[in-house]
């Protein structure tokens, strides 16, 4: 799946999805696409919090940014309990 794809099967939603709303089907998306896709697509929610608007092919490079510095927050923060 490219995030072309994964962005587009997040907005099919028969009501519409606005920035940083989980539908049914990108919480379908999330636990049934590989863990890659959907750290993405968490990141991808995430990255549309913050520009008030739905991620877009084009935004990949930005959305892939937003995830390193998810992973990066999450590693410091397992490093801090042990």
């Amino acid at each position: 799946m490219t995030f072309a794809e994964l962005m587009e099967a997040a907005n099919a939603s028969k009501t519409g999805r606005n920035p940083g709303q989980w539908t049914p089907e990108a919480c379908s998306i999330l636990r049934e696409a590989e863990p890659e896709m959907s750290r993405l697509l968490e990141a991808a929610i995430a990255w549309e919090l913050t520009s008030r608007r739905r991620a877009r092919p084009g935004d990949e490079a930005e959305v892939r940014e937003v995830r390193r510095a998810m992973d990066e927050a999450t590693a410091a923060a397992r490093a801090a309990k042990i």
